[in-house]
């Protein structure tokens, strides 16, 4: 049967046939209609096909018509309450989603009605249609951010009595597999040397890759990405995504949506990146990023908590350690110092700076608990009173305490030469200095520092001869950490330090040098 022109047609005495109320119901955004139970037979309102966001003629006047453009997966639920209700006479109420449809976002329905009867006994099921797409939408939202939530306090709760922090990081990647409902999630920790980060936990990868992956830092990558732009990254489709082309990782496990968020670490320098991904294209929201955000956050507070038992356990015995160096290093220093040749008053300024110095180191290794260490902040804290007058050029690279803290005495050294001999005792010019972790043969890595005074020439300066500051030099970098000390053949200054971080530290390091 076709549409009627007014509002039901003729037998529905309940219903007014006039324009008003049909404008009326238009304005509502409700739809009416009647089936005649046991036939194909529809009748309905003008508006029904807008409340389902139809245009005019796509109802043929049939059950069947109207019933196309409900969900597959929802039919049978309806028609099960609809037969309820013919059945046994009471009312009915159902949601549905709309058929899908080409580039057209999904719609929810809600029909309710019950049966009715004719003055000439004819039964009917009537019906009404509204859009309800706003409010299940602010449902789903609400439930979404509930689950989120729960989900969120039983990670924190587990991760506070774990222990292991490997455990904590796998079931974080559990967790946001499962509660955002991805199949693949990742966690990557920032490499020592600052360069790439490692894929520490994850689900969904290729075998063999979670503990060995790698992923570069750099812009192009969503990691490297999220980490300059300092807040979450939500990629709709990564295949058109113009911020970043993404890393290999991501493109050979056919990646499409995504998000990633920072993981907080110690001090400046971040723990790494969580990420949750997906092959089809998926529309996330800043909930989602809000959620991941959380779940990041307690991973940094357990990767803390970690490193504070950790320490709790080497405190005792590095203190004791440090401190039989500290006064070996301080007599060794004040012999060399304190000899018949020198001038008392200049012996006693040079100790008091070196003694300032130690103290530099000694704070900045201190302030990190005495674990590995961030050379830049070391570079910041002894170099600080020349500010911009040195140019450094190194990325946040993690050193063992001990090589800190010998290394901040060799920055002394080397900038106290400076201000006697080069550019830092100028008023013009900066002093250049490079780091930066490198490889060597056998997998071995050695850590390259780079000092550069365009001003100050090579053989005025003391830390290139056999001065005092050379010495320690030498005895430092050569003798205590096996490490290669190299002055360029150029007409300034430059010195270059290769240290190995991955031997053993010589028990025997000032034996030559006291």
């Amino acid at each position: 049967m076709s549409q009627f022109p007014e509002v039901l047609e003729t037998g529905a005495s309940f219903l007014s046939q006039s324009d008003a109320l049909e404008e009326g119901l238009r304005l509502g955004g409700a739809g009416i209609w009647r089936w005649k139970i046991g036939s194909d037979e529809l009748h309905w309102t003008r508006n029904l096909e807008s409340v389902h966001h139809l245009p005019p003629g796509s109802f043929n006047g049939t059950l069947s018509s109207f019933q196309s453009d409900i969900h597959p997966d929802d039919v049978d639920g309806v028609w099960q309450k609809i037969r309820s209700s013919v059945e046994t006479g009471a009312p009915y109420r159902a949601v549905y989603r709309t058929a899908p449809r080409p580039d057209k976002a999904e719609l929810w329905i809600e029909t309710a009605g019950g049966t009715t009867i004719d003055a000439a006994g004819t039964r009917y099921l009537t019906g009404i249609c509204l859009d309800v797409t706003e409010r299940v939408r602010s449902e789903q939202q609400l439930q979404r951010r509930l689950t989120q939530q729960h989900a969120v306090a039983r990670f924190g709760s587990y991760a506070l009595n774990q222990p292991e922090l490997q455990k904590v990081l796998d079931e974080a990647a559990r967790v946001a597999a499962e509660v955002l409902d991805v199949p693949l999630t990742k966690i990557l920790q920032f490499a020592d040397d600052a360069d790439h980060l490692v894929l520490r936990a994850g689900i969904g990868w290729a075998d063999g890759l979670v503990g060995h992956g790698t992923v570069g830092i750099e812009r192009a990558s969503q990691a490297g990405y999220t980490l300059l732009a300092q807040a979450p990254v939500i990629v709709k489709d990564l295949l058109n995504e113009e911020r970043f082309t993404g890393p290999a990782l991501l493109h050979d496990h056919n990646v499409r949506s995504g998000i990633s968020v920072v993981i907080p670490g110690l001090q400046k320098r971040p723990y790494g990146v969580f990420g949750a991904h997906t092959r089809d294209v998926r529309n996330f929201d800043d909930a989602d990023a809000e959620f991941l955000q959380s779940l990041a956050n307690v991973i940094a507070g357990a990767a803390r908590q970690a490193a504070a038992a950790d320490h709790r356990m080497l405190l005792v015995r590095e203190m004791a350690h440090r401190a039989g160096n500290m006064l070996q290093l301080v007599t060794s220093i004040a012999r060399q110092t304190f000899h018949p040749e020198v001038d008392i008053q200049h012996a006693k300024r040079s100790f008091s700076e070196r003694l300032k110095a130690l103290a530099q180191s000694n704070y900045v290794v201190a302030r990190s608990g005495w674990i590995e260490t961030s050379f830049a902040e070391l570079i910041e804290e002894a170099l600080k009173p020349f500010g911009e007058r040195v140019q450094s050029n190194g990325r946040d690279v993690l050193l063992p305490p001990e090589l800190c803290f010998d290394l901040g005495l060799v920055l002394h050294e080397l900038t106290t030469n400076s201000v006697k001999y080069g550019t830092l005792g100028c008023d013009e010019g900066a002093v250049r200095v490079e780091w930066a972790f490198r490889s060597q043969s056998e997998g071995l890595r050695v850590f390259w520092f780079h000092w550069e005074d365009q001003r100050s020439a090579p053989q005025g300066h003391a830390s290139a001869g056999t001065g005092f500051g050379s010495k320690l030099v030498l005895a430092l970098v050569e003798k205590k950490w096996r490490g290669a000390v190299k002055y360029a053949d150029s007409s300034h200054f430059a010195v270059t330090l290769e240290i190995p971080v991955d031997g053993a530290v010589s028990s025997s390091a000032l034996r030559g040098f006291t």
